[in-house]
């Protein structure tokens, strides 16, 4: 995203846990598409570039091949308001009909995620006005211009949740803060139900998976991905490699992304036993490995060493992954390899 921003005209400064993005140089209407294509939030400049300049050009998005995953949406939502919009030669083109006024409603029934509570109180805090943030409804009062201002956000519930599923696959203990436990209740009542024990007092949450014995080891579970507040997708790939050690047979139904099932491949090459059936998995459960996160977290429970590759998408989601893991204790290094060495 810095980079997005930065091809826009953006100054962006990083230092220790801030980042302070001065935007005063932005002319361009159009990011760099190659930078558009690596991932699916880049494509969100489309709309404060149509709020600010009256026009935006950008690529269509890239990301995980996961899934059907349109821009449908966005089209609609931007026409509703007034823009006129096209895709064509893989980019959308669009311009408000009457300069920068943007006047109507989009009716697409969504569920309100943390991180869009979140995102609206920064914009209250630089000046917006909106109503109805965490309902089913958002009115959103416009102004000619918002403000700069300084905001905290929230943790990232996804890295939580990994964290959790890590303590579990490894039958270790775990202390996380800043946690709020309500994000991930759906993953909690999992942990519990599978005999982990999980106390959480204001924002601090503490996993213990320590089994009492090999016979009351931990037990598998079923689970069905569903929008917020339900389980989330972008935890299961981890949460299938935890069912892989448990006791008994479980279930994994994928319902938010169709094509959600490729890191079962790399699964099974560290001895998990599961068969898949379209958008369902099933995991025979008590296999330790011989040996995306769910490999990781698969690595930490196998016996013997475990090398993954292409980790671009580890580094997206996870930032020092590997420093916090060792401060954890784990065994984990990171290497950079040239073409030469990968071939030796």
């Amino acid at each position: 995203m810095t980079s997005v921003l930065g091809s826009l005209g953006a100054e962006i400064e990083f230092s220790d846990n801030e980042v302070v993005v001065k935007t005063d140089g932005v002319g361009s209407v159009e990011p760099d598409p190659t930078r558009i294509g690596k991932f699916r939030g880049g494509f969100f400049v489309i709309g404060p570039l149509l709020a600010r300049f009256g026009e935006a050009v950008v690529g269509l998005p890239g990301g995980c091949d996961i899934g059907a995953r349109p821009v449908d949406i966005y089209v609609s939502g931007l026409r509703a308001l007034g823009a006129v919009v096209e895709v064509r030669d893989n980019k959308v083109v669009a311009q408000t009909a009457n300069g920068n006024t943007w006047l109507g409603a989009l009716t697409k029934v969504s569920v309100q995620e943390p991180e869009i509570i979140d995102l609206a109180r920064f914009l209250t805090k630089s000046g917006a006005h909106l109503e109805g943030v965490g309902t089913d409804k958002i009115v959103i009062y416009g102004k000619s211009r918002l403000l700069g201002a300084e905001y905290g956000i929230m943790p990232d519930r996804i890295e939580t949740g990994s964290f959790m599923l890590a303590a579990a696959i490894t039958r270790s203990c775990i202390s996380l803060s800043p946690v709020f436990p309500g994000w991930l209740s759906s993953l909690i009542d999992k942990l519990v139900g599978a005999g982990c024990k999980i106390t959480h007092k204001h924002d601090m949450l503490e996993v213990s998976a320590v089994p009492a014995s090999s016979v009351e080891d931990l037990r598998g579970f079923d689970v069905r991905t569903l929008p917020y507040p339900g389980f989330p997708t972008d935890l299961q790939p981890q949460t299938m490699a935890l069912l892989s050690t448990c006791n008994g047979l479980s279930i994994v139904d994928e319902s938010v992304f169709e094509n959600r099932m490729t890191h079962v491949e790399e699964l099974q090459k560290l001895g998990a036993k599961i068969q898949v059936f379209g958008s369902t998995a099933l995991i025979y459960g008590k296999e330790k490995g011989k040996g995306g996160m769910s490999i990781v977290l698969a690595g930490l429970a196998a016996e013997g060493v475990t090398e993954v590759n292409g980790v671009s998408h580890i580094d997206r989601g996870y930032e020092n992954l590997e420093n916090k893991l060792r401060l954890l204790g784990a065994d984990v290094k990171r290497f950079e390899f040239s073409k030469s060495n990968l071939q030796q």
